[in-house]
């Protein structure tokens, strides 16, 4: 898996130091209204790299000049093994060049809500993921312009969540009745991804 980041990596770099030396004229000089719709793999910081969650998200603003963008946006991370996240955000893209391919940087802040959903785990236990935390992300990559009103980017981000609450109740069956008990664990399940958008 490392060695996969790793490869990933140098492929961001090799292209963006050939976007350096392109100097031609973009295609597309992005303007007024901007949509993304983006998804990705992302691969948990405290799990050894293994994989969190997949992750979805759409966001939609205004471009102010030809590099700077803000825009609001949303999104859903889905794991089998973690809580599904919702994120809200604030974000903003900064495009390097006009040339056809540009470096891009990307940043987002807000919060995440973690739908109240109950896991039976045994007859004896459930869990119960609780409430909201904070979401940040920073990303760095390249975009692709084309002729039409449509742009590619592909992009490494970096992003971090406040641990996730997780509520337990244990069903004590030992002795003459039964009697239970609450507890709570935390995840972590801050991230890097590669990520993928269509932008129109």
């Amino acid at each position: 898996m490392k060695k996969t980041i790793l490869a990933l990596a140098v492929l961001l770099m090799a292209i963006t130091a050939f976007a350096q030396d392109n100097n031609e004229k973009p295609f597309r000089s992005p303007s007024g209204y901007q949509g993304f719709f983006e998804t990705g793999s992302a691969y948990g910081l405290a799990y050894n790299l293994s994989l969190v969650n997949s992750q979805l998200s759409t966001t939609h603003g205004y471009q102010f000049t030809d590099k700077f963008f803000g825009g609001i946006g949303a999104g859903v991370n889905v794991s089998l093994n973690h809580p599904t996240v919702i994120p809200f955000y604030g974000a903003f893209h900064y495009i390097f060049t006009t040339n056809k391919v540009s470096p891009v940087v990307r940043a987002r802040g807000g919060a995440y809500f973690v739908p109240n959903s109950r896991v039976n785990l045994t007859p004896q236990m459930t869990s119960k993921d609780n409430g909201f935390g904070a979401y940040g992300d920073i990303g760095f990559g390249v975009r692709f312009a084309t002729n039409s009103s449509i742009a590619f980017n592909l992009m490494a981000v970096a992003t971090y969540y406040s641990d996730i609450t997780v509520t337990h109740y244990q069903i004590n069956l030992m002795g003459m009745g039964a009697s239970g008990y609450y507890y709570d664990t935390r995840e972590n399940i801050s991230n890097i991804s590669l990520v993928f958008s269509l932008e129109w």
